[in-house]
């Protein structure tokens, strides 16, 4: 009944023919274009971006009526209107308002068309139509009333209401005429969605002709509108003797996935195209709010686009537009270090506060897959109070206790937590009956709020709300069995929220029970995104000691680093294309940090070819092993220097000094030799001062602590395993619960000692499986008690996960991993379903497992991926699936990890070997004119994660890792006042050293 007056919405269809088309173009306008074409003209996919434009005729239309343009031309189109960006046409939304235009001007149409769906899923490159619309906007309210009313009565479980809706619209129907003549109920069926593919679908169907537009005859429009006012008085009746319910906040949004399954090309088209459309709304409809984050979004619009971006700027400034989050982009939360997921708020705030005037206060991550237990901490220092997230719904065996809490993070601080679950399209949501009323009925703690916050907008490739949606939200609201209904940005709401109650506290990490894989796949970007991080410390740190401003160069090499933090481009989630862009682009951010590194000493040198400068840039003393590429004969007053030939033609030398943080130590380079030749040793074991390294036949190890009187390993440890890993959804996503029950240990192909000399002993083990070629090298320092093992891959094998294990030999329920600002314990057993649902967890430099006598670290230089059952300790080291990228993790691998054994259950030992492993000394020919030590920090409980110089002032940051308490002092050499600020810098209170300091704190210090 409802579907038979569908056609007469449509009081005009005019076809739009003699389009001009060009394929020559790519993103910019083109110059010319080389032909007229018509719906039905395919054109070649791989020419895109094509372009297409038309001349619109001058329009006139009714005060009730409403135009639009119904276009199709083969995918995602961004339209442009007299030159400017004014919409997308996009699957979902195939209809475009234009009433805006219909002031009696002619119009110049653009349209930027690649054959793609907002999933990036190829599409039919065919311009299939193209239609002027005129809609009775009258009909259409009353078709969109009564639709949405029957859905309503199908949704709730008000019974008693649900009969009283039906029975409302029943009665309205029954009163309802439409002209039933064979030709003309003929002329409409073919667009009527009830009936028309019933009548299609006949042997014989008749012959339709073509349809124009329908007009309701005067006297049956005014009978409907009559018994439309009459129905909506009788909607308000029930409306307001009905139940009461609470409020359900809604919010345009899109969520626009910086790549995933599309490159950063396709998605700076995705933005302009998105942003027009919520543009496009805000201008229609004037309340509408619409929500985005990441700021790198925004200063792609204002790069590509100026004129939107000032349109933009304007709706923040009245309050239609939030930007939200306060990151550069929506981050992965598990890898980047907790530098790094500072500088994202850093930069994400400070530009938001440039551009817009003010600060996000809700840091907005619906889609990450878990979280830190360090960020609290960090969303507190940029003023940010509020976090938002429905990724823990995602949870493939718990669920996640709360919907709204306190998140206490690691150092005590404390932000509002908030999620909200929409059982339908989750952060892309509608606004519907269905998804409305279902998504308040699942919020758990209406005891403590009365209102449930919905973002609404097709989202991950974009598109964002419609027309449609808004068109509904002015409806609902009168329709009587769902909650009230307000639109307002996210801030608003939590503003609004009244919480009287003590809310409950989450203390810890917030685990996804979820792809887990995403810690190890795509290991090759990891490492690179990795070492990186570690050369834009050094750049900064060493750069800040010149008169050189290097400072502008290093903000955008981090923004590039952080861009490539995204969500799905650095957990590994994404398409070939996304890592073939990153890998070049972190490879720049380290080559270039480094070169700029090299000029800063250049500029600090004398240039003393006799002289060799050791650095030492980490937080802790460090052993003076180092590396040349040139053979030289040093002496130092220390003590002798010793050198060796390494295998990969280098030299490695020892100095027997431990380095202090922040200082240099200076050597000769002599021209006489004065080194013994040592004899080679050809057994497969190893041995110095701390450690007895001996090498089985299969490529596993034993190591014996001479300290400790004990070894490392119950049997053997560092032995590979090969599994083969086929979750059951989302390939490059996910490890699959019991691999570790599948798959076979590799033994080794061959074994042989290569080097054997006064500074170090090196075995190396190779191995084949299933297409891939590993090589080991085992590397036992001199008066080391660390054993690394250089790992380098040739990696071709498919679904598969290699893991190497290592059954520690102690007793202990509780393993500690590094997660950058500290670290976290995490139970051994499985004694409940959440520590089942553990069984990848996330970790950074380091993991320990320890009993009170003797403990066995694992530390690496940029795997983030660990097992633990019982004694077990397992680090993931490839994981290749085959969806998104069906080579992910293909070629070449270099990394390193290590075993650490040693006294007690202290961390301090392994924390500094794992510094030592990842931050190696500085070397540069000539004295350095820099201050020794540059920095002094008392006590020894802090890492450095910052030291750089922005305007002619010193900002060093530190964080509290071992969990201690107790006075703080810190020095530097310059005659520098010294105040305490916050993560953005900005507000200042003097310091007083030593100054109190609390467990896992991030103090940031400016010196001026």
């Amino acid at each position: 009944m409802i579907s038979e007056m569908f056609p007469y919405i449509f009081v005009k269809k005019v076809p739009l023919t003699n389009w001009f088309f060009s394929e020559n173009s790519c993103d910019k306008k083109p110059s010319r274009y080389e032909k007229t074409v018509n719906p039905g003209f395919e054109w070649n996919f791989h020419a895109a971006p094509v372009w297409f434009k038309k001349e619109l005729e001058p329009i006139s239309i009714e005060d009730d009526q409403k135009v639009y343009l119904k276009l199709w031309f083969g995918g995602e189109t961004l339209i442009f209107v007299d030159g400017k960006p004014y919409g997308e046409i996009n699957e979902h939304h195939r209809m475009l308002n234009i009433t805006p235009l219909a002031d009696g001007k002619t119009h110049l149409i653009e349209a930027q068309t690649v054959p793609r769906g907002l999933f990036g899923k190829p599409e039919h490159p065919i311009f299939s139509e193209a239609y002027l619309l005129v809609i009775d906007e009258k009909i259409k309210e009353v078709l969109k009333t009564l639709e949405l009313t029957i859905k309503t009565a199908e949704t709730i479980d008000d019974e008693v209401l649900s009969r009283k809706l039906i029975r409302l619209t029943e009665n309205f129907l029954s009163k309802i005429w439409i002209p039933r003549d064979t030709q003309t109920y003929l002329k409409a069926s073919q667009e009527d969605p009830g009936i028309k593919m019933e009548i299609q679908n006949v042997w014989s169907s008749p012959d339709f002709g073509e349809f124009t537009g329908m007009k309701l005859p005067n006297d049956l429009k005014r009978n409907l509108i009559e018994e439309f006012e009459k129905f909506k008085i009788e909607l308000e009746k029930v409306k307001r003797n009905g139940p009461g319910y609470g409020t359900v906040h809604l919010v345009g949004h899109a969520h626009i996935d910086y790549a995933w399954l599309w490159p950063v090309e396709e998605t700076k088209r995705k933005i302009l195209r998105t942003f027009a459309n919520s543009v496009l709304l805000s201008r229609l409809y004037p309340e509408f709010v619409y929500t985005q984050s990441s700021a790198q979004m925004y200063e792609d619009l204002k790069k590509n686009s100026p004129e939107l971006f000032e349109e933009v700027k304007k709706l923040v400034k009245d309050g239609r537009w939030e930007p939200v989050g306060g990151m550069w982009v929506e981050a992965d939360c598990n890898v980047p270090s907790v530098e790094s997921l500072v500088r994202q708020f850093y930069y994400g705030q400070k530009f938001f506060e440039k551009e817009f005037g003010k600060k996000s206060k809700v840091c907005w991550l619906p889609d990450v897959f878990g979280f830190s237990w360090i960020l609290p901490q960090i969303l507190k220092g940029v003023g940010i109070d509020y976090f938002v997230t429905t990724k823990l719904n995602w949870n493939d065996t718990n669920e996640f206790p709360y919907d709204i809490c306190r998140w206490r993070g690691i150092d005590g601080s404390e932000v509002l937590y908030y999620s909200f679950k929409n059982p339908n399209e989750g952060y892309n949501g509608k606004i519907d009956p269905d998804t409305v009323y279902k998504t308040w009925k699942n919020f758990r703690q209406k005891d403590l709020l009365d209102s449930v916050l919905l973002s609404f907008g097709y989202g991950d490739g974009g598109g964002g709300p419609t027309e449609d949606m808004l068109e509904n939200y002015r409806i609902m609201k009168k329709i009587p069995g769902i909650p009230r209904l307000e639109i307002g940005s996210v801030e608003e709401f939590f503003e609004k929220t009244n919480l009287t109650e003590e809310l409950p506290i989450w203390d810890g990490e917030l685990y996804l029970e979820l792809h887990r894989g995403t810690y190890t796949s795509q290991s090759r970007t990891k490492r690179l995104h990795k070492e990186s991080e570690d050369a834009l410390y050094k750049a900064e740190l060493i750069s800040s000691l010149t008169n050189k401003d290097f400072s502008e160069e290093i903000d955008e090499l981090w923004k590039i680093l952080l861009r490539n933090e995204f969500h799905d481009i650095l957990p590994g989630s994404s398409i070939k294309e996304v890592y073939e862009t990153t890998e070049k682009e972190l490879s720049y951010v380290e080559k270039r940090a480094n070169t700029i590194v090299e000029e800063s000493l250049k500029i600090l040198s004398d240039g003393d070819k006799k002289t060799l400068t050791l650095l030492n840039v980490s937080s802790f003393p460090r052993k003076c092993y180092f590396f040349t590429n040139e053979k030289l004969n040093l002496s130092s007053e220390i003590g002798p220097v010793l050198r060796q030939a390494t295998h990969d033609g280098r030299y490695v030398y020892f100095l027997d000094f431990e380095l202090e943080p922040f200082s240099k130590i200076e050597l000769k380079v002599q021209d006489e030799e004065s080194h013994e030749k040592m004899p080679k040793r050809n057994d497969l074991s190893m041995e110095n001062e701390y450690l007895k390294v001996s090498v089985n036949p299969d490529g596993t190890i034993q190591i014996y602590d001479k300290e400790a009187d004990r070894y490392a390993f119950e049997d053997r440890g560092n032995y590979l395993k090969l599994h083969k890993n086929i979750p059951p959804h989302w390939d490059n996503w996910d490890i699959a619960e019991g691999v570790e029950k599948t798959g076979y240990p590799l033994k080794a192909k061959k074994i042989e000692k290569i080097e054997f000399g006064p500074v170090r002993e090196v075995i190396r083990v190779e191995y084949e499986a299933e297409g891939s070629k590993i090589f080991q090298y085992y590397v036992l320092y001199r008066k080391s008690k660390r054993l690394d093992i250089e790992t380098k891959i040739d990696w071709h094998t498919r679904r598969a996960l290699l893991r190497v294990y290592f059954p520690i030999n102690v007793l202990s329920r509780i393993a500690k991993f590094d997660i950058s600002g500290g670290f976290i314990e995490r139970p051994t057993h499985k004694n409940t379903k959440f520590e089942q649902a553990r069984f990848e967890v996330p970790g950074h430099r380091w993991m320990d497992l320890s009993q009170t006598d003797f403990g066995v670290s694992t530390l690496n230089d940029g795997k983030y991926g660990y097992s633990v059952q019982e004694n077990m300790v397992g680090l993931s080291l490839i994981k290749a699936g085959i969806f998104p990228d069906f080579l992910s993790d293909e070629g070449q691998h270099e990394f390193v990890y290590s075993v650490y054994p040693h006294l007690g259950n202290d961390l301090r030992g392994t924390i500094k070997e794992a510094e030592e492993l990842n931050k190696p000394l500085l070397v540069h020919f000539g004295k350095l004119d820099i201050p020794s030590p540059l920095l002094e920090i008392k006590p020894r409980s802090f890492k450095l994660t910052s030291f750089r110089k922005a305007n002619g002032k010193f900002i060093v940051r530190l964080v509290e890792i071992f969990g201690t308490a107790g006075k703080l002092s810190i020095k530097l050499p310059w005659n520098k006042r010294i105040y305490l600020t916050d993560l953005l810098e900005e507000k200042r209170e003097d310091v007083h050293f030593p100054m109190n300091y609390r467990p896992f704190k991030i103090y940031t210090f400016i010196a001026e």
